[in-house]
């Protein structure tokens, strides 16, 4: 389930990313760091969340 959260953000950011580019729209490439960030990290944080909320 994450891996397909993380495959949707980074494309969503890639996407934005050209967007934002060709359109020269800081926001769209705020967006772009944002998604490409959390795309890159979501996997890690679940996984960080999930082992600390089961008490290990």
């Amino acid at each position: 389930m994450t891996e397909i959260l993380a495959y949707l953000l980074e494309f969503t950011g890639l996407v934005l990313l050209v967007l934002g580019y060709r359109k020269s729209n800081r926001d769209l490439l705020l967006g772009a760091a944002l998604c490409l960030w959390f795309g890159a990290g979501i996997e890690g944080f679940v996984r960080g969340l999930l082992h600390g909320a089961s008490g290990v």
